[in-house]
This record gives C-alpha cells, sequence and structure tokens, in this order.
C-alpha cells in the first residue's frame, strides 16, 4: 500500500508542477516560480508516508533550504521564435570575367606630344584624334564568361550545426578551375593595360610640363609687374595705417598734456589770486618787507598762469589739427584699401590675359592630356574591378567549394546535386541565434513596470532548471477585444547562451517587479504558522518528526525566505494527505 500511496503522491506532484506551468492567472499577477526552487523540488525531493489507521495516509516530502533569488513580477506564457538568416551566392557570375578591350595604350600612344603641332593638323583632324584617343579604352566585345558552377556533392543537411567557412557544397572542378583562370588573366591582362597608359601618360605629362615652363618663362615679366603693383598698393595702406596709429597716439598726449595743464592753471590761478590779495591787503608804508615778498610770489604767479594759458591754447590747437589729420588719414585708408583691392582686380586681369596669350598654343594638348588622365582612371578602375571580381570568386569559393558565411543551424537546404549555381541563388538558411525572442500578450493593467529594455527571466519548458535572462526589445501598439480588453504584445530578446533552443518551445516570461538576491528559502507549502510564529517540519535522529521555529521574510508566492531558524541544505518536510 506504501508504494502506490508513494505512486499516487508523485503523480499530484507531477499535476501540480504541469498546471503550474500552464501559467494559472490570479487577479492578473502571474508568478513565476525560480529554476533553481523547481530543479531542487523536482530532482531532489524525496517522498514517505506515515499510516494514520484511517484510510487517509501523511506523505512527506523532503525538500532542502535553497540559497538563491526570489522574483515577483508579471508573467505571461509565450513560444521561442528564432530569426533567421538566408545566404545567397553574391558572386555576379554574368560579370565574373572582364570583357576584352582592344585596350587603349596603343591608341594612346599615336596621340603623345599633340600640342606641340597642332597647328599643322586641321581642326577636324585634331579633335578626331582626341576623341578617339579618349574612347580606346571602350572598344569593348561583350561576350560573357560561358562558364558555369554545377554542383556535385551537397555537404550539409538540415539541422547541422554550421560554423563560418564550414563546407555546405562542393562544385565541379573543371568549370571551377577555368573560371579561375580567367579571372587571373584578366587581374594580368588589366595591370598590363594600365602600366601601358601610365608610361603614356609619363610621356605627356613631360611634354606638359616643357610647354607649362615655356608659359611660365613668357609670363614671368606680367607676374613681376603684378606683384610689384600689388605690393605697392599695400604698402600704401600700411604706410597710412602707421600713420594714422601715429596720429592717435599724439591725440591721447595732447589730450593728456591738457587735462594736466586744465589742472594746474586752476592751481595757478588760485596761488595769484590770493598773492593778489596779499598785496592789497599789506600797507607798504608799514610792512615793506612783507609787501615786497607778497609781490614778488604774485608775479611768480602771474608767470605761471600765463605760461599755462598760452600751453593750454597750443595744445587745443594741436589737438585740433590731430582730429583733423586723423580724419584725413581714416578717408586715405578707406581710398588705399579701395585702390589696392580695385589694383588686384585689374592685375589679375591684366596677367591672366598675359598668360592666356601664351597658353593658346596647349590649349588643345590639355584637352588630350585631361582625356588621357580620364582614361588612366577608367584604366584603374578597370583593374580595380578585375581585382575585386578574383577576390569575390576567392570569398564565394574555397577549396572548389561554396562555405557558409555565418554561425547557424541550418533550416534549409536549398541546392541539390547538378543544380547550376546562379547569382543571387539561394544557398541555404539558418537560425540567427542573435535574434531569440519570445512574443507574449499583457494586460494594459500590467504594462505599468514594462517599457523597453526593462528586465524578464524566461524559463522554457524543455529546460525548467535553466532560466535565461531577457530584456524587453519591442513594445506594439495596443489592441482591444471585442470584451473591450486592452492587451499589448510585448517582445523580449534573450539572452546569454541560447544555442539548446528550438523554434516554437513554449515557456513563460516574467517581467520583474520586485527581486531579492542571495536569500536563503524554502517552499511555502513547507512553513505552518500558528500563534503568530511560524514552523518548519524536521526529523529527528531517531526518525520521527518535529516542528522547528523559523523567522520567515519575502515569499514570491510559491518560496518564502527564511531570514533566521534554517542553513543552506537543511532539510525539510512537507506534509500531504493521500486517500486510498
Amino acid at each position: 500500500m506504501k508504494d502506490k500511496t508513494t505512486d499516487r503522491t508523485k503523480s499530484k506532484i507531477s499535476s501540480f508542477f504541469i498546471n503550474y506551468c500552464k501559467h494559472v492567472k490570479a487577479d492578473k499577477k502571474k508568478l513565476i516560480l525560480p529554476a533553481s526552487v523547481l530543479c531542487v523540488l523536482l530532482a531532489a525531493v524525496r517522498v514517505f508516508t506515515l499510516v494514520s489507521g484511517s484510510g487517509n495516509d501523511t506523505a512527506y516530502r523532503e525538500t532542502t533550504a535553497v540559497l538563491g533569488n526570489l522574483t515577483v513580477g508579471i508573467t505571461e506564457s509565450g513560444t521561442v521564435d528564432i530569426g533567421t538568416t538566408t545566404q545567397t551566392f553574391d558572386l555576379d557570375m554574368s560579370e565574373l570575367v572582364r570583357n576584352s578591350s582592344s585596350g587603349s595604350s596603343s591608341d594612346s600612344g599615336s596621340n603623345g606630344g599633340m600640342g606641340m603641332g597642332g597647328g599643322s593638323m586641321g581642326g577636324g583632324d585634331m579633335f578626331s584624334q582626341i576623341f578617339n584617343f579618349a574612347a580606346g579604352g571602350n572598344n569593348q566585345n561583350n561576350s560573357s564568361a560561358g562558364s558555369t558552377l554545377t554542383v556535385t556533392e551537397v555537404v550539409a543537411s538540415v539541422g547541422q550545426q554550421v560554423k563560418a567557412g564550414d563546407i555546405l557544397y562542393l562544385l565541379e572542378e573543371e568549370g571551377l578551375s577555368e573560371i579561375k583562370e580567367r579571372l587571373e588573366s584578366d587581374v594580368d591582362k588589366a595591370e598590363a593595360d594600365l602600366q601601358a597608359v601610365y608610361a603614356d601618360q609619363k610621356q605627356s605629362k613631360v611634354d606638359a610640363q616643357y610647354n607649362y615652363d615655356a608659359s611660365v618663362a613668357y609670363g614671368s615679366a606680367a607676374s613681376t609687374e603684378q606683384k610689384a603693383f600689388i605690393l605697392e598698393l599695400e604698402e600704401a595702406v600700411t604706410n597710412k595705417t602707421q600713420s594714422l596709429e601715429v596720429a592717435k597716439r599724439e591725440l591721447e598726449t595732447y589730450k593728456e598734456r591738457l587735462a594736466q595743464a586744465e589742472a594746474d592753471i586752476v592751481s595757478a590761478k588760485e596761488m595769484l589770486e590770493r598773492c593778489e590779495w596779499g598785496t592789497s591787503h599789506v600797507d607798504k608804508q608799514q610792512d615793506i618787507y612783507l609787501y615786497v615778498e607778497y609781490e614778488s610770489m604774485r608775479t611768480q604767479a602771474q608767470s605761471t598762469y600765463d605760461s599755462l594759458d598760452k600751453e593750454i591754447e597750443q595744445l587745443e590747437e594741436n589737438i585740433e589739427k590731430s582730429e583733423e589729420s586723423i580724419l584725413t588719414l581714416e578717408a586715405d585708408i578707406l581710398t588705399a584699401d579701395r585702390e589696392l583691392a580695385l589694383g588686384k582686380l585689374t592685375a589679375g586681369e591684366n596677367y591672366d590675359l598675359h598668360m592666356l596669350a601664351y597658353n593658346t598654343a596647349d590649349e588643345t594638348y590639355d584637352i588630350a592630356l585631361s582625356y588621357l588622365e580620364s582614361d588612366a582612371r577608367e584604366q584603374e578602375e578597370a583593374y580595380e574591378d578585375a581585382q575585386s571580381r578574383y577576390q569575390d570568386f576567392q570569398d564565394n569559393i574555397k577549396e572548389n567549394a561554396i562555405c557558409a558565411a555565418y554561425d547557424g543551424v541550418i533550416t534549409e537546404v536549398s541546392l541539390e546535386a547538378g543544380d547550376t549555381v546562379g547569382t543571387g541563388d539561394q544557398v541555404m538558411t539558418l537560425y540567427n541565434m542573435d535574434e531569440v525572442t519570445m512574443k507574449v500578450s499583457v494586460d494594459e493593467d500590467d504594462m505599468t513596470d514594462i517599457k523597453e529594455g526593462s528586465e524578464a527571466n524566461v524559463v522554457c519548458t524543455a529546460y525548467p532548471d535553466q532560466p535565461f535572462t531577457a530584456a524587453v526589445s519591442e513594445i506594439a501598439d495596443a489592441k482591444t477585444d471585442s470584451s473591450g480588453n486592452v492587451t499589448y504584445e510585448v517582445t523580449v530578446t534573450l539572452q546569454g547562451d541560447v544555442s539548446g533552443l528550438y523554434q516554437g518551445m513554449t515557456g513563460n516570461v516574467t517581467f520583474i517587479t520586485k527581486e531579492t538576491k542571495e536569500v536563503l528559502y524554502v517552499s511555502n507549502r513547507a512553513v505552518t504558522r500558528s500563534g503568530g510564529s511560524s514552523y518548519v517540519k524536521v526529523k529527528t535522529e531517531s526518525g520521527g518528526i518535529k516542528m522547528k521555529q523559523v523567522t520567515t521574510g519575502f515569499s514570491d508566492g510559491v518560496n518564502v525566505e527564511i531570514v533566521e531558524g534554517l542553513s543552506e541544505g537543511d532539510v525539510v518536510l512537507i506534509e500531504s494527505k493521500v486517500s486510498d
């Protein structure tokens, strides 16, 4: 009977966790069982029973106190969605092998030194040769490569985990060798054409330099005259500016001296008045000595006053002249600036006219030279293009095989043996494990604490003991159903190692609203409460059961924190009744 009871108890435990994983909802708030607890309860539970004699057995399950995190949040169910990446064959087969050209070097060589004898060519012949020269690199025949790539063996398979560089398909060697040889030949030919153009360009530049030196020699007098004329005008502006600065400094000096003289004359006037008062109030008959002193002082004061008065008059005259001089100099500077600007323009025009006369003979050659440089650029692009095509070939095909360009799990193999590979053909599709997401529907009332970037925990049904961290990556617009309920579709992106997940796996997403970290906890069902105190049941050494008082803390609805009374790893009992 004990074995049957134990089986029934285990069955009830399994049913409990299965039903829990179906996301039972209570008041729109959902709780998720921490993965570490789920692991302990499923893997480390031991069941034993005591017979009561009344037809009902009491069963006890052993569970341990665990150190970990307790989380409360809003939990919704969803399925795993893994993004996919499609690899295509990007090698452009239609443009793979360079079109053959007649080459620009043979045409351009006949045009060297064109500018030197332009006068004897005649207008029509001259320009005909120039444009023939310019078009020399564009005489292409448009024959296609005619080579194909054929799959001989499919190495990859659906469900295979591949790394970038792993072989997917083997290709027919004959077609590969032919294309590779032609690509290498194209690179060599393009390089030879480019070197030929460079050689022509080098000689043409020598001729152009000769013509340039001759033009500079003819125009050297105009250049010297231009520089001297402009220098003279610039010196006039500089001299006027310096004279203005001197005049301004003199004006300031005159003003300072005037202010001092005006202050001094006030003092001299006061002294003169005191001396005049003294001479008028001293009886020279009775005190001739004092009278003489006052008179001497009055004479000196009068002399000082007169001298200062003349100095003030002269300073005022000097200030007036300085101000007039400054106005004149400022006007002169404006005139000199205008003359300088006009002089530069005139000198430049004269210089250009002189130089144009010398350069007229070289004009046709300059046109030819510009076409030569354009042809060189085109040939450089042709060489780079040939190298690029060869590099593209090497990037797409390695060791007669098409290789994976990405890491991932293959979901579709697109080619079969005997297929011809063309540009843009799909090679394979694989899961992109950098884009593993889950979408869940969240009621409007639960969106208060959810925003883009919010943290979440994910527990997949297949890995109950392996929680994943996630972050909200997208919140869709609100939707209203026929009952008026408003919901939001919230997408979370899983983080960390997600290599074990597969498309369509089910699981729970918990948007964290409260979390306690590194606390000791047990299942809520292991705790009983009586008289305001909390207790757990533990086994005695003799095999009996006793109550042990504990202090509880935070609870996530499934587990409760043990603040005091237990240590990590302690075994406690969960009691349940089992009927026959």
